[in-house]
């Protein structure tokens, strides 16, 4: 396209409007043709040619001002050269960025790791003149830091030391004086714990508990310690163990109940056998009969006795079998009891109370298994790490009733699109964990994206009321670091990068290049 072209262009654009505009319009619309057409015209090019003239310092700032024309231009050399002291607006910059590096290096020392990571890299990236894109990254990195950060946990400590403040360092040193002042009461624990300790079937452990119940109520704060940790766990695995040894004990005890009543009818049947004889020789005895009341009376007495004692046996029989049957129905009864709460008990230690999913424990040891199959037979798999994007502005939004219902059904969405070889569970607050064994890293990201667009798409409703949930997922597959703990390391970083790169996304790699 020539000069001329464009000129006339220009005027066409004038023309269709029958607008009568003005040589500093015509100049504008001039210089943007030209630069859509790729064509380079010096007079349309004076503000940059003038702006690369000057000082770096005023190019940065003149940069930042967006200046579009000469007249700008001029307005803003008139505004800095008007200005009294070039110097002391040198030293007020100065002593600006020498005020944002001593921020940064406060929040650098302050005991919360987030805000350390920010304020480090801040400092080895701020300089004296930036470009306001710069500024801009820095700013947004300190916007996404307080949406993310939740100050509740303080707000819970003050009401813990019995005090009002927002000051976490005071609200800690409140704590710790509490607690060393034996101030927390924890005494209603007690008893909870005495009871979760007593076994439900086994009589064998009264002294014990007994012995930690005193120690409890002498001093309740002996729960915060690592021993009684380690007791509790201790106690916990006995109890459980007695339990189960009483449980089968209990089950020999009526094999032995049903062998005594098969020796019974036994002897019922074989002393009806006997007496049959018996009754056939006194039979006999009549028969051939000549003399002798005594013999007749003999025969009688043992006839009677005989007929005596099998009714007597019959009876006992029948009342013994009757007080079996009552014994058999009570202890199927207390077995099919037994029978639940084992099952109740089984089912809970691995399941999420909220989602019904594996909680953390079940994954940890489904995970020794998955690296145990890998270090012997060299089987491949891989993890994700789900996190709910904005969580926390949904209990605050709706309330954490309506977390609950989000939780909830995510476990459900979870259970629906996994494998039966795949283990999924809540591994803590908002974040899910799913191990896929036989599966590398691209099958994990194709299981993690196709569960981020449905849980996208899904409508999760909380009293009628719609609300939008994203996931983000970090992936990553065993065959691509030394260990277990660097893969759970590996794929919580890459849901770092996703949540940082924009939520409502996978990543599977260190640059996170999703096409989301």
């Amino acid at each position: 396209m020539t000069i001329k072209d464009i000129a006339k262009k220009a005027l066409l654009h004038f023309k269709k409007d029958n607008y009568v505009f003005t040589p500093k319009e015509y100049e504008e619309v001039f210089c943007k043709i030209a630069k859509n057409a790729g064509v380079l015209i010096e007079d349309c090019n004076k503000v940059t040619k003038y702006i690369s003239k000057l000082d770096n310092k005023y190019q940065v700032i003149a940069k930042n001002y967006n200046i579009k024309n000469l007249d700008e231009l001029i307005v803003f050399l008139i505004n800095y050269l008007n200005r009294e002291n070039a110097d002391k607006e040198k030293e007020n910059l100065n002593q600006l960025f020498l005020y944002t590096k001593r921020a940064l290096d406060v929040i650098a020392v302050l005991p919360i790791v987030k805000s350390q990571k920010i304020a480090i890299k801040h400092l080895d990236f701020l300089k004296p003149y930036m470009q306001k894109e710069e500024f801009e990254k820095l700013r947004s990195e300190w916007i996404d830091f307080l949406d993310e950060f939740d100050d509740s946990i303080v707000k819970k400590g003050a009401q813990v030391a019995g005090i009002n403040s927002y000051d976490a360092l005071e609200v800690i040193d409140a704590l710790i004086e509490k607690f060393e002042n034996n101030e927390v009461d924890i005494s209603h624990l007690v008893d909870a714990i005495i009871y979760t300790l007593t076994p439900s079937y086994a009589p064998f452990m009264s002294d014990e508990i007994a012995f930690l119940k005193r120690q409890l109520k002498t001093d309740p704060n002996i729960i915060l310690t690592q021993a009684f940790a380690e007791d509790l766990f201790f106690l916990t695995n006995k109890r459980i163990k007695l339990d189960k040894e009483e449980l089968q004990k209990k089950l020999r005890d009526l094999d032995q109940i049903a062998e005594r009543l098969s020796i019974k009818i036994l002897k019922i049947l074989q002393k009806s056998g006997d007496s049959s004889t018996e009754i056939k020789n006194i039979k006999i005895e009549l028969q051939n009969w000549r003399q002798g009341e005594e013999n007749f009376e003999t025969i009688k007495e043992k006839l009677l006795m005989i007929a005596t004692s099998l009714d007597r046996e019959i009876d006992d029989f029948m009342c013994e079998m009757k007080k079996e049957d009552e014994e058999i129905e009570r202890l199927k009864a207390k077995i099919r009891s037994l029978e639940k709460k084992v099952k109740k008990l089984s089912k809970e230690v691995k399941t999420d109370f909220l989602t019904n999913i594996a909680n953390k424990k079940a994954i940890q040891e489904e995970l020794k298994k998955q690296e145990s199959a890998y270090n012997r037979y060299d089987r491949n798999y891989s993890i994700v790490f789900f996190d709910i994007d904005h969580f926390k502005n949904i209990n605050d939004t709706y309330g954490h009733d309506a977390g609950d219902v989000i939780l909830k059904s995510l476990g459900l969405i979870f259970r629906r699109y996994s494998r039966d070889v795949d283990t999924i569970g809540r591994f803590g607050g908002e974040e899910f964990v799913a191990i896929l064994p036989n599966t590398d890293k691209e099958g994990a990201y194709k299981f993690a994206e196709k569960l981020r667009e449905i849980i996208s798409k899904t409508k999760f409703m909380y009293k009628k009321t719609r609300i939008n949930v994203t996931v983000s997922a970090g992936v990553a597959s065993r065959d691509e670091v030394n260990s277990s703990e660097e893969l759970i390391k590996k794929a919580d970083e890459r849901l770092y990068l996703a949540k940082k790169n924009g939520r409502n996304r996978v990543c599977a790699d260190d640059k996170c290049e999703s096409e989301n």
